[in-house]
């Protein structure tokens, strides 16, 4: 709205001509992929109104296509919030109600491998403990399952401890298993994506981490690699992660990967 108004161009409906020179505008300041969401909410504003949908047009498309050609398509990884920064972190956070949460958050977050938007919806009623101390929880939906089928994530000894005592000190029977704390100690009713994103950035600060680095998928990122560490395979990997296909858990332990070459192999055979 704010880019149209400077230019006295129409932001709804927009002409395609309009879109077109927004993305290229864009490309200058944004990612590639930042450039895409733009367009897509352009998009989706125009499909909510009922309007003809500019980015359809060959115009646009080949204005992204520019975009893709000339602007780098890799995109910033999360900085990983790996298992040793996590058992650095959980006698570094207090005994204050937000930091009772953060422990089992990060915890929950480590071993589901959840989206923060994943976290913030799980239910207490979905948690299931097992005799062994371990327990599952059921992730209802999720970037790759928009039918709500579900699936069940394991969670460790470990996590259930900490994710038990969170229930505990903040009195949740029931409903979302996470909540936002306030500054006054007060529970709130729910615990927004963004909670999740501020809540992993503090725990980076407290590890004298730069928090401008991590984010909501920081979990995702360092189980990734820790697994390949580990010498998981990536279809086991996949799975952990709910992915279809191996290119993210690829990405996210590239450089672990990249260890276990062909190459990487034959030099050591080498000597060198």
């Amino acid at each position: 709205m704010d880019w149209c108004a400077q230019r006295t161009l129409t932001p709804l409906p927009a002409k395609p001509e309009t879109v077109a020179t927004f993305i290229d505008d864009m490309s200058e300041l944004k990612a590639p992929a930042t450039v895409r969401r733009c367009v897509s909410t352009v998009a989706t504003a125009h499909q909510a109104a009922q309007a003809s949908n500019p980015c359809a047009t060959h115009v646009v498309k080949l204005a992204l296509q520019r975009v893709a050609r000339t602007c780098p398509n890799r995109q910033k990884q999360a900085a990983p919030l790996n298992w040793s920064h996590i058992e650095e972190a959980l006698p570094k956070l207090g005994s204050q109600l937000r930091d009772v949460r953060d422990k089992a958050l990060v915890l929950v977050a480590y071993d589901t491998l959840c989206r923060r938007s994943e976290l913030a919806r799980l239910r207490v009623q979905d948690l299931v403990t097992q005799p062994d101390g371990s327990g599952t929880i059921l992730v209802h939906t999720s970037k790759t399952d928009q039918t709500g089928e579900g699936t069940q994530k394991w969670l460790a000894p470990t996590t259930v401890i900490h994710l038990t005592a969170w229930l505990e000190v903040a009195g949740i029977r029931e409903g979302l298993l996470f909540r936002g704390v306030y500054k006054s100690e007060q529970l709130g009713t729910s615990l927004s994506a963004e909670g999740v994103h501020r809540a992993l950035k503090r725990i980076a600060k407290i590890l004298n981490l730069h928090p401008d680095d991590f984010s909501g998928h920081s979990c995702r990122v360092g189980a990734t690699q820790d697994m390949a560490a580990a010498g998981i395979d990536l279809p086991a990997m996949m799975q952990a992660g709910g992915w279809k296909s191996p290119r993210m858990p690829a990405r996210y332990a590239e450089h672990l990967l990249a260890g276990r070459s062909g190459m990487a192999a034959l030099a050591k055979k080498q000597g060198r």
